[in-house]
């Protein structure tokens, strides 16, 4: 086959975690044909004194929906990412029925920040099942390649309608959830997703349906993947993870869940990373072929108290989530309620530590107090910062935005748990949260600051973190995750020493003119290809030029 393009002078770094070498990398056909000293090409990419590399891979987002009206999925297609995996947590959005759309986007926007008016103008359901889901997003074309869960929350709202929120399944529903599962992969799911955290509120401040959900009719679920010999299984287990390890050797597919974090002492609702981090070495010594993900990501957010998703893992917040926005003032007003949530911050201990780094970072109203920490201006009021926060956020109309960090910011923890072994970069919840994080850029961020910056670990071993062992994790190797011959030619070239994430920055263009955070000016990623199609040349995106774009779904081989 006649060479089509060739990426001349850089340094190869092949994914495996080897080290790089200097050679041209020769494309026809998607695929990559050749990588030797000297490989010419009609198209010819300068990537000297550049890395090349495969592209990467995010396992975990929350892409569903956001794929249906933005086929570039951003702000990955700007970091290198070239395929990502949606559905994670339980969360798909197929297979659906008519009737419970309204409640799964009411579910979603209480779980994951995904507004209502959002998803209703973005969301065109012309589908039903996973199958029929994956073919109209291939039909719409896509810039990066998609893969996807079928979720647990889907599939239990699609056999039992609102009773999914309600009850226990019968055995009967139970094996019709069964065939649901069976036949999303069939059609193409890459496998079986579950949140098995406890706390999630969904439609009406209810549990979200997998956590009704017994744990006998959980395992019958990812046993489908063993009975058809097809599948991967993520589990969002939350603090009872244990279980996976003991369920995977006999099950014999492979299984991955989130995640470990590193958590503030204080925070006693939560066991410390070096627990789970010890259980989890543990497991894979004794032979369970689980991998659990981490991420090199501070848990940090931008939050209104109008839509305080982060609160909903509280009991108390069941009341909020189930009121209409314009009746939530007179909560946050209410002493009793006010004192019922102190209760569960004091037994969770999240924000014990935190106050004093939680700010106030936009007001509308009072803008004298942006820059300032919950904690000075309880202090200042004579109050608890807890109060202080409510009574901020009535001043503003609930407007008031907060950043406030939750979790995984400390630095030798991070470190030690990116550097385990069985330990998989993931967790960026691009698609989800949208306009508190901006995660997306966890491939930029990670090598950049860590891998460079720090030195945690070598240039080769982290760009295998994102390629070839996520690849090997979601069963899409050999076509990805590697540069050899015969791959899918999806290729990043980084300028190494001027990578950084760039500017994260708020904009409203999501449909409804939903509200987002972006970082779409990232340095040093010089090129970009997804089968063998330029996306990205000389640092300038290309998707807009492109009459038709190159990737495609991803689907169990």
């Amino acid at each position: 086959m006649s060479l089509e393009v060739a990426i001349r002078g850089g340094t190869v770094v092949d994914g495996t975690g080897g080290p790089g070498r200097r050679a041209d990398v020769g494309i026809a056909g998607g695929r990559i044909v050749a990588i030797d000293d000297a490989v010419e090409a009609p198209t010819e990419i300068d990537a000297s004194g550049r890395l090349v590399c495969p592209g990467f891979i995010d396992c975990h987002t929350h892409y569903d929906p956001q794929v249906l009206w933005d086929p570039w999925l951003s702000p990955s297609c700007w970091h290198g990412v070239t395929s990502v995996v949606a559905g994670s947590c339980g969360y798909s959005i197929a297979p659906t029925k008519a009737a419970d759309r309204a409640s799964l986007i009411r579910t979603l926007d209480k779980v994951e920040d995904m507004r209502v008016a959002t998803l209703e103008a973005g969301v065109n359901w012309d589908f039903e099942t996973y199958g029929e889901y994956l073919d109209v997003i291939q039909l719409r074309g896509l810039a990066v390649n998609f893969g996807g869960y079928v979720g647990h929350t889907a599939v239990r709202l699609y056999v039992m309608g609102q009773d999914a929120y309600e009850r226990e399944a019968t055995p009967g529903e139970i094996n019709r959830m069964k065939s649901a599962v069976a036949e999303a992969i069939a059609g193409g799911a890459l496998g079986f997703s579950t949140d098995r955290a406890g706390f999630h509120l969904g439609d009406g401040g209810r549990p979200v349906p997998s956590i009704v959900a017994t744990q006998a009719e959980t395992e019958a679920l990812i046993g489908v993947t063993a009975e058809i010999g097809r599948g991967v299984i993520h589990v969002a287990p939350g603090e009872n993870y244990r279980w996976v390890y003991d369920l995977q050797p006999a099950l014999g597919r492979r299984l991955n869940w989130s995640s470990i974090l590193t958590y503030p002492a204080a925070a006693t609702s939560r066991a410390g990373y070096r627990t789970k981090l010890d259980d989890h070495l543990a497991g894979r010594a004794a032979g369970a072929d689980v991998w659990v993900q981490v991420t090199c990501r501070p848990i940090t957010q931008h939050i209104t108290m109008i839509e305080p998703t982060p609160f909903y893992t509280m009991g108390s917040f069941a009341e909020l989530v189930a009121l209409a926005h314009d009746d939530r003032p007179a909560l946050y007003a209410d002493p009793g309620w006010r004192a019922r949530v102190q209760s569960d911050l004091d037994a969770n201990g999240l924000l014990a530590s935190r106050w004093d780094t939680l700010t106030v970072v936009e007001s509308p109203h009072q803008p004298g107090l942006v820059g300032s920490s919950v904690g000075e201006l309880a202090a200042d009021r004579g109050c608890s910062p807890w109060d202080a926060m409510c009574d901020i956020a009535l001043a503003d109309g609930l407007m008031t935005r907060f950043e406030v960090t939750f979790a995984n910011d400390e630095v030798d923890g991070v470190t030690a748990l990116m550097q385990a072994e069985g330990a998989v970069m993931g967790l960026s919840d691009a698609g989800a949260h949208v306009g508190q994080i901006c995660d997306a850029v966890m491939p930029t961020d990670f090598l950049s600051r860590w891998v460079r910056d720090r030195r945690v670990m070598s240039p080769e071993t982290g760009i295998h973190k994102l390629t070839g062992e996520l690849a090997e994790m979601l069963g899409l190797a050999p076509d990805r995750g590697y540069l050899r011959p015969g791959a899918v030619a999806d290729l990043v070239v980084l300028d190494w020493d001027h990578l950084a994430v760039g500017p994260i920055r708020r904009v409203n263009d999501m449909p409804a003119s939903g509200e987002r955070l972006i970082a779409d000016q990232p340095r040093g990623i010089d090129h970009i290809l997804v089968a063998g199609t330029p996306t990205r040349l000389n640092g300038q995106c290309l998707l807009d030029q492109l009459e038709i774009l190159p990737a495609a779904t991803l689907r169990p081989s």
